[in-house]
């Protein structure tokens, strides 16, 4: 197995890739359905040592054939292996050569469910779906993916988890729960948004002896290249402070946010800010929650955003504004929301911001906009369901028709800047409880005050939110995690201490 790499591929973009390398193999891809095969059988011996007997689930397409290769392999080891197979493959396809060759190892393909009380076998293969499917799985297919997911034994799947959307990571349908996923030839993006987190286990990776970035000629299908960022991708090239430098040289930045009854939102921001390594932090918020938010931390300066003078000279000192945590919607939100857009300086707009944005929509290409799903069906005139349907889209939809970055959170986070969609593989559902969309927009403030693009500073912040969350959970479980539980960790990785 491999790292996992940078760039992923669409299943349209995987399909060039496959047909640019049949024409270099005499017309066909034989080859890399073997080589898949040894990667599915090589991933249970080497993660299952002791594994003895495999049960293997096999599709009547490519990625049946997989199964079948893999299922040849492991009688070849001396695994007791029984195949499960829905249909016969295509007849004259590769995948139907697959299966002879299995036959002609001694394997037998049965065509119906073991028995529930059949003696269950060390590992499961999953080679039912591939990355064609963008619906639910019907009968029989779904009735034999709920059977795996009864099983309660270690599942490999092949490439995607039958019944994963292997574009989106939708899942509309049934779909097997693996212990692993042996992704093959090239990434898909998938695997790492939407409901995927759920259902794909640990994700190994396995080129195939082939380049797909060499073989992928580009392909108008819509959006820009994908690529995938995690936060030990970035530890390179996090900012370091020289030797010499003082508090005004690391940055200032001002947090408009906290209406009455929401101060928490503001402490919460600015304390991502200076724990991201702002040298500077000034809150624009309610008179009634400045006491709090300097007993939170003293190190925050506070003005009273009801105060035009000391608002508009707080956004001439500042060099990134970040708006809209806890702010409300009042017409002085609006106010404040407005006096951001137009103060040159890069912004960030979170939470109430975005849904001023929504009925007030502008472009920018000096903001970052971090919707969560809710915030994002509403600057896109849409429903939630739609988003979480296609988050790559999503998250390209809205760069384009607001300009600047846009950071669509949630598992899998994507951002847009124009060039290219980022998937964020850092996370944790330690992040889900209130208040941690108000600390990543902090985080990411601070980043954009320095030598970073708003881009970089968005991917780079999300990054270490995501790894935050994931050494929190690590240390205590992901239920009853705090913003402010994660304070020492943003501390330690922005400077590249994972």
């Amino acid at each position: 197995m491999s790292a996992l790499p940078y760039r992923m591929y669409t299943s349209a973009q995987v399909k060039a890739i496959e047909a640019a390398w049949a024409a270099d193999h005499n017309g066909h891809c034989f080859d890399l359905m073997e080589k898949a095969g040894a990667a599915l059988a090589d991933a249970v011996a080497r993660s299952l040592p002791r594994a003895s007997s495999c049960w293997v689930f096999a599709g009547r397409g490519n990625n049946g054939g997989d199964g079948y290769e893999a299922a040849a392999l492991l009688l070849r080891r001396g695994f007791a292996v029984r195949l499960f197979a829905a249909g016969e493959p295509h007849p004259r396809t590769e995948a139907a050569t697959a299966a002879e060759f299995f036959r002609a190892q001694g394997g037998v393909a049965e065509g119906a469910l073991p028995k529930e009380s059949d003696l269950r076998p060390d590992a499961i293969i999953d080679a039912l779906l591939g990355t064609g499917i963008s619906s639910a799985p019907r009968a029989p297919l779904s009735e034999w993916i709920a059977f795996i997911n009864r099983s309660r034994v270690p599942v490999f799947s092949a490439d995607v988890p039958s019944g994963l959307t292997a574009d989106t990571g939708a899942v509309p349908g049934d779909c097997v729960s693996a212990y692993a996923t042996v992704c093959m030839l090239a990434l898909k993006p998938g695997l790492f948004t939407g409901e995927a987190a759920d259902y794909t286990g640990k994700v190994l990776f396995d080129p195939l002896g082939a380049d797909a970035q060499a073989l992928h000629a580009k392909q108008e299908d819509g959006l820009p290249a994908i690529v995938r960022q995690g936060y030990a991708d970035i530890i390179p090239d996090l900012p370091s402070r020289p030797r010499c430098c003082n508090k005004g040289d690391n940055g200032k930045v001002l947090i408009i946010a906290g209406a009455f009854g929401m101060g928490g939102a503001a402490a919460i921001a600015g304390t991502g800010a200076l724990r991201a390594g702002a040298g500077l932090v000034k809150l624009a918020t309610a008179p009634a929650t400045i006491a709090a938010a300097n007993a939170v931390h003293p190190e925050l300066m506070t003005v009273d955003f009801n105060d035009d003078t000391a608002v508009e000279a707080a956004l001439s000192w500042c060099d990134t504004v970040a708006v809209g945590p806890g702010l409300g919607q009042s017409q002085r939100a609006r106010e404040l929301v407005a006096l951001s857009g137009d103060s040159g300086r890069p912004c960030v707009f979170d939470a109430d911001a975005l849904n001023i944005l929504a009925k007030d929509p502008d472009f920018c290409p000096n903001r970052i906009i971090t919707p969560h799903p809710g915030e994002a069906a509403r600057l896109l005139d849409t429903d939630v369901a739609s988003v979480q349907g296609d988050r790559l889209r999503a998250a390209f939809e809205l760069q384009k028709r607001y300009g600047g970055v846009a950071l669509l959170k949630g598992a899998g986070t994507v951002i847009a800047d124009g060039r290219r969609l980022t998937v964020i593989s850092s996370g944790s559902p330690a992040l889900a409880s209130g208040g941690m969309g108000d600390l990543l927009t902090g985080i990411i403030a601070a980043l954009a005050c320095g030598e970073l693009s708003l881009s970089q500073a968005a991917v780079f912040g999300a990054c270490i939110h995501g790894r935050a969350g994931e050494l929190a959970e690590e240390r205590c479980g992901a239920a009853g995690t705090l913003p402010l539980d994660l304070e020492q960790d943003i501390r330690r990785l922005v400077n590249g201490r994972a």
